[in-house]
């Protein structure tokens, strides 16, 4: 497989585009028609298994030392969300603008992360980073991380769902999906308080993006998660719409103007 940094750097999105890359479990990289890059909880480092005994059983497509970006987002403070011994080396570049609830940006001004660099992001409040767009949304990760969230990101147009880890609350979860995002990204994996396949596949059915991209499952054996599942669940549930599970590394490109997207 081609090398991602190389890829991100290189690909050149059209407007009312999105280029969409997978880093396995929650992770995601974005680039926008602009040029602008974004990564949402990246975990890119062996932290979890050094932490808590949860071994890395997916690989990793990018190293840290490799990720530009203008903006990194975590949704909750969690290692396999707020990579604590990734976070400092993507930092050493000054680009990138770090941003996430309270609890993250404690953890990102620990790690020596220059305060004009760190963004608080809470529910219902929109805030702009390096001139990107963005909207703290509600999720119920519950005792375990309580001011964990999701976000919609408007990137150039395209906005994109990321639930963050979050049990399945409709009534909570209707303020994202008024905002009509074109792209769905839920965890699915169903342990630890998290969306199963079944209620992924429902939220798909009630927000209607154009694409849905399974996340959260695999990465660790304790954390279980069946991506078939969620296919058959949102073929059953929510016919026409796009549902997708791709490989760590793997890219998408996501067209809006033509409500299609294709690997790439």
């Amino acid at each position: 497989m081609e090398n991602l940094a190389r890829r991100i750097d290189k690909d050149r999105i059209e407007p009312e585009c999105l280029g969409i890359y997978w880093l396995a479990q929650a992770g995601f990289a974005f680039k926008t028609s602009a040029g602008k890059i974004v990564y949402i909880d990246p975990y890119l480092s062996d932290l979890v298994e050094r932490v808590a005994g949860f071994k890395r059983m997916m690989p990793c497509p990018i190293t840290a030392e490799e990720v530009v970006a203008d903006l990194v987002v975590c949704t909750h403070e969690h290692p396999d969300h707020l990579d604590t011994d990734a976070l400092p080396i993507i930092a050493w570049n000054p680009r990138p603008h770090f941003a996430g609830p309270l609890e993250c940006v404690k953890e990102f001004k620990k790690l020596g992360i220059p305060e004009d660099r760190c963004h608080l992001l809470e529910v219902g409040k929109e805030i702009t980073v390096a001139a990107i767009r963005m909207v703290g949304v509600y999720a119920d990760h519950g005792e375990f991380a309580p001011d964990a969230l999701g976000v919609v990101l408007d990137l150039e147009g395209v906005k994109v769902y990321h639930t963050g880890d979050t049990a399945y609350r409709p009534e909570g979860f209707r303020a994202a999906i008024d905002m009509r995002p074109e792209v769905l990204i839920p965890c699915i994996n169903g342990r630890f308080g998290n969306l199963n396949p079944l209620e992924a596949a429902q939220l798909v059915r009630e927000a209607r993006p154009q694409l849905a991209i399974a996340s959260h499952f695999w990465m660790f054996v304790e954390h279980n998660g069946d991506p078939a599942a969620f296919l058959e669940g949102c073929a059953n549930l929510a016919p026409g719409i796009k549902a997708v599970v791709v490989k760590p590394g793997e890219g998408w490109l996501f067209r809006k103007n033509l409500r299609v997207c294709d690997n790439f």
